[in-house]
């Protein structure tokens, strides 16, 4: 049996070369999804107490059904620990990381730094390698490092009590060296610095307040405790320190974070029903390859059905061929899946992985999938085959008792509608992707550099902006506490006249100086902005329609009781977008340096010509200013593109899969294409006989691929609508779905599928009639 299969490969060599790439595909592509879905799965199960560890959720006492957000008052972690005996033990982690300069020796490199409570290592498994970290420690000049960081920095040498000076400022101590914090864990850091130090940033009292939700908290509970009876307890507890809040605080589990609460198990969704569209296609191609090459070797079958072999032996003998076909394609798989490996971890989203791409479970899967496919390639072939007489199999005369067009309808506009379906999924993210790109932000983020403010540039900026506006080929330059596209510092309370007594909405500020809206060229409807002694703020349409849609706001008080603030409103502006286009513009007010937030960033917008004299010229002149710290200069137009990496990664996602699938429903065409021309060969001979020309055989022979790529367009047109229309919903702005779209799509799957049956079909109507007649 074995020699007899090596034998029919050898002897159809095509055949066997189109079974087996297209498999090879697709079963790399199932191999590649099988190990993003076990990682997905994977994340943060390597905590030995997941379990009994939760996060503290905020919500808003008016969306009482939502999540709310995974954030928390700094106050609430030591609440946690002292009043709850539920609760095992607590910490505060800060929500975002700070960019510091680390310098040992003569290295100096920048740094994000992760800050938090020491009980962050007790609650969470992050193995502790090398010295300790004390859950109950009030020390601020202490540091971990994890091992990646440790060996960068020291080398082979314990550098556990070794010092590292921070920031040009202050020396840490090295206490501990933890374990590399696996890539599928919510948090990754390699620097830890106690969450302590925000008091000698901040204030001293910052780390004890109730109304501020940059932070996070997580918690440990006993065994067995009543999770429903606890957060009743937990609802109100803002409240009982903070009477004017409005949020309410609850406990999450933290196993369900990264899956539920962020999302990520539409990611897993979405790879599932990836996994079962190119399964689909895969199996579909096999069995119409296996189908017409067992309809080729017919007369074969016939003669062996004389000599007294059963329908058992000939689905016997096609399954072991359809089997061997899928070893092979698995072994060419796994070869293909380990050299695309680097390329296949970058489609996917993720950088770096703990395990091989290629497990035990991905091959058992394919495996699995092997066998399937090769009993129904083996059955249905045969079964056809078992309905044809032996004699009606010798004359080659298939259809008199069966019609394999009848399943070939089924399948192959199945398989292009799949394909067809992608094609538009893949137009429509990418139109998408351009209108995102191209969207008017309301301001201009073109050649605009920016730098941190940072040692004795936050005392000089004033002085830097000074030396830099006199530079020609330097524009504009201002000093501001925010990025323009990521401002997240807000707040409700804000009173003003007329304002309805249970109407709070939460207004978003960004605290910056009087270059600010000539940097970013804003418009400004009417007013002006300055940083002058009287305090006057400039607000967008958004802010200024919810005051007051019919009158001049200039002039108009705003005043926030809880701080006793009471500024003017100086100007409007045109709305802006200042955080991704997935959100809608909301209130946002632009404060003169008041003193409310730091001063973080310098923004300068730069000529477009000699670029490279004018960065030279920043650098130069920013180290004359701070020589104790590099200077590093960052884009805005690139922080841009990286508010939308997901959808260009779902792009280039959907950009390959597409590929695939287009590419493994060809070779599906291409091996019917090749069984048709051999079954109508003598019919082509007589057309040509009588004076058809080489067009008219060829439009013969491909009408029946025409028709089914058309049943497959409208098969997929509503199902790819549907799909595309619920993605959309969640940007607040998003493109249309113009016809054109679907059209394109259907008339580019028809291009593909003509120009591979074309060339085929165009060398059977060149075919000498006279051996057309004699092949039978």
């Amino acid at each position: 049996m074995i020699q007899s299969i090596f034998n029919i490969c050898s002897r159809n060599s095509r055949s066997f070369a189109i079974n087996a790439i297209g498999l090879s595909i697709g079963f790399s592509v199932l191999i590649a999804i099988v190990f993003f879905i076990r990682e997905e799965l994977g994340y943060n199960q390597f905590h030995e107490n997941i379990d009994n560890i939760f996060a503290v959720f905020t919500r808003d006492n008016n969306a009482e059904d939502g999540l709310g957000w995974n954030s928390s008052v700094p106050a609430m972690a030591e609440a946690l620990r002292t009043e709850y005996p539920e609760v095992k033990d607590a910490a505060l982690y800060y929500s975002s990381t700070l960019r510091m300069l680390f310098s040992y020796n003569e290295n100096k490199f920048y740094e994000q730094v992760q800050l938090a409570d020491p009980n962050i290592f007790h609650i969470f498994s992050f193995r502790i390698l090398d010295g300790k970290i004390s859950g109950n420690t009030h020390e601020t000049k202490i540091i971990a490092l994890s091992k990646k960081f440790a060996k960068k920095y020291f080398g082979e040498q314990n550098p556990v009590g070794e010092t590292i000076q921070v920031s040009k400022q202050d020396v840490f101590t090295v206490v501990a060296v933890f374990d590399d914090i696996p890539s599928n864990s919510s948090f990754q850091f390699d620097i830890w610095m106690p969450i302590q130090l925000l008091e000698d940033i901040y204030a001293k009292d910052h780390l004890n307040t109730w109304d501020n939700l940059s932070f996070e908290n997580y918690v440990l509970l006993h065994d067995n405790v009543d999770i429903k009876k606890l957060n009743s307890n937990l609802l109100n507890r803002i409240q009982q320190s903070n009477p004017e809040s409005k949020e309410r605080s609850y406990l999450y589990p933290f196993k369900d974070l990264y899956l539920k609460a962020w999302g990520h198990n539409k990611k897993i969704n979405m790879m599932i029903l990836i996994a079962l569209v190119i399964l689909i296609i895969v199996s579909l191609n096999f069995i119409n390859l296996q189908m017409a090459d067992a309809l080729v070797r017919i007369r074969n079958f016939g003669v062996k059905k004389i000599n007294g072999a059963s329908n058992y032996n000939i689905i016997k003998q096609l399954t072991l061929e359809a089997l061997f076909y899928c070893i092979i394609a698995i072994i060419i798989a796994g070869i293909i899946t380990q050299l695309s490996s680097p390329y296949l971890l970058k489609l996917l989203g993720k950088s770096s992985v703990n395990t091989p791409i290629i497990s035990i479970n991905a091959l058992l899967m394919v495996s699995f999938v092997a066998i399937i496919m090769s009993l129904f390639s083996g059955i249905i072939p045969g079964i056809v085959i078992s309905k044809v007489s032996p004699v009606n199999a010798i004359k080659n005369k298939v259809r008199e008792h069966f019609s394999t067009k009848k399943l070939w309808m089924f399948f192959t506009p199945l398989q292009f509608s799949i394909a067809i379906g992608l094609i538009i999924c893949l137009f429509t993210i990418n139109r998408q992707l351009t209108y995102l790109r191209n969207k008017n932000l309301g301001f201009n983020k073109d050649q605009i550099v920016y730098i941190h403010l940072e040692g004795d540039l936050i005392d000089k900026r004033e002085l830097l902006i000074e030396r830099l506006s006199k530079e020609p080929s330097i524009y504009s330059a201002t000093s501001t506490s925010r990025s323009p596209i990521g401002i997240y510092w807000n707040g409700r309370g804000w009173e003003w006249e007329g304002k309805p007594k249970d109407y709070d909405p939460s207004i978003t500020y960004i605290e910056t100086d009087k270059n600010f809206l000539e940097t970013f060229q804003m418009e400004l409807l009417e007013g002006n902005f300055s940083d002058s002694d009287v305090p006057k703020v400039v607000i967008n349409e958004t802010f200024a329609n919810m005051i007051s849609k019919d009158e001049s706001l200039l002039g108009q008080l705003l005043v926030y009781p809880d701080d006793n603030i009471s500024v003017n409103i100086g100007g409007v502006i045109k709305d802006i977008h200042f955080k991704p286009l997935h959100q809608k513009i909301t209130p946002l007010m632009i404060i003169p340096q008041l003193g409310y937030d730091k001063m973080k960033y310098i923004f300068i917008k730069i000529s477009p010509l000699d670029m490279d004299k004018t960065l030279a010229f920043i650098e130069e002149t920013v180290t004359e200013l701070n020589p104790d710290f590099p200077c590093e200069y960052f884009f805005l137009d690139n922080d841009f593109a990286h508010l939308y990496e997901t959808e260009k990664r779902l792009r280039d996602q959907m950009g390959f899969f597409s590929i695939m699938a287009i590419l493994i429903a060809c070779m599906g065409l291409w091996g019917i294409l090749i069984f048709m021309v051999k079954q109508r060969t003598k019919e082509i001979g007589i057309r040509k006989v009588n004076g058809a020309k080489i067009w008219e055989v060829m439009a013969l022979l491909n009408r029946d691929f025409v028709i089914w790529v058309a049943i497959a367009f409208f098969i997929a047109t509503p199902i790819a609508y549907y799909t595309m229309n619920r993605w959309l919903q969640n940007f607040a702005y998003r493109t249309e779905l113009s016809w054109w779209i679907f059209a394109l799509a259907g008339f580019m799957a028809l291009g593909i599928a003509l120009m591979t049956v074309s060339f085929q079909s165009w060398r059977a109507a060149r075919r000498n009639p006279v051996e057309a007649l004699r092949y039978e």
